[in-house]
């Protein structure tokens, strides 16, 4: 066997398969505003299988514009939604 087989017949590991990768929208959860009185606030953020942000998460205090925020980023990167928001 010449050394062209042998590169060929071994498994390809130079371009593994990427992680999952998701856009979750969950709240609301509570929060306080700058007088001290509780709001409703929601998240929205990419996030691995296992819901663990990767990278920036952001706080939004309306729910339409966080759901706005989670559809255009799984639109804009083609990914996956998680939806488990509820309006306040």
């Amino acid at each position: 066997m010449n050394q062209e087989q042998s590169v060929n017949s071994q498994p390809s590991t130079l371009n593994p398969k990427p992680a999952w990768k998701g856009v979750f929208f969950d709240g609301p959860q509570s929060d306080q505003d700058h007088d001290g009185d509780e709001v409703p606030m929601w998240v929205v953020y990419i996030g691995d299988e296992d819901a663990n942000p990767i990278g920036t998460v952001y706080h939004v205090g309306s729910y339409a514009y966080a759901a706005t925020l989670a559809r255009s980023m799984a639109r804009e990167r083609n990914l996956e939604l998680i939806d488990e928001a509820m309006p306040a």
